[in-house]
């Protein structure tokens, strides 16, 4: 099968390219197929550190008390285990994933300025995962922030959040 050769060669190679990070994404399935099949690959969960296989990076650590979706690579919702809906975001589904940050799309609760959290409603963000490094042990994004740019949000907009328990 020609996929493991791929992304041994997509290794070798990204170590040189993959900068100051040591988390490169890896697309080693690309790369077997052809330059016609990447529109179709689904990304890689994985990051090279040019060093040996690939390994996969998570979101924070399932340490938190009552949080959800941490530990794991591209959750589908988060929970950061606040007793408010403020720390949810559902539906999450992630474009990128492997590199310096990740970035994906989701629903989450939403105050205009001035309003209070009562008043918040379920709307659609942009979630960003951030400054990877590890968490308990594993490589992981040790950070989490969304924002919503149809309210006229930008990136940076909202303090990241710790999501390690270390």
């Amino acid at each position: 099968m020609l996929v493991l050769p791929a992304v041994l060669l997509v290794g070798v190679l990204g170590a040189g390219c993959a900068g100051s990070s040591p988390l490169a994404p890896t697309r080693g399935a690309e790369t077997a197929a052809g330059p016609s099949a990447s529109a179709d690959a689904a990304p890689s969960d994985s990051a090279s550190t040019g060093t040996g296989p690939p390994v996969t990076i998570v979101l924070g650590s399932p340490d938190r008390p009552q949080a959800r979706g941490l530990g794991t690579a591209r959750p589908p919702l988060v929970g950061l285990g606040r007793a408010s809906s403020t720390g949810i975001v559902e539906d999450l589904t992630w474009q990128s994933w492997g590199g310096p940050t990740a970035t994906g799309t989701g629903t989450a609760a939403y105050a205009a300025p001035g309003q209070p959290l009562a008043a918040a409603t379920r709307e659609r963000a942009t979630v960003v995962a951030g400054d990877p490094g590890t968490c308990a042990g594993r490589p992981a994004y040790r950070t989490l922030t969304w924002y919503f740019p149809q309210h006229g949000e930008i990136p940076g907009a909202h303090t990241p959040l710790p999501v390690c328990g270390d």
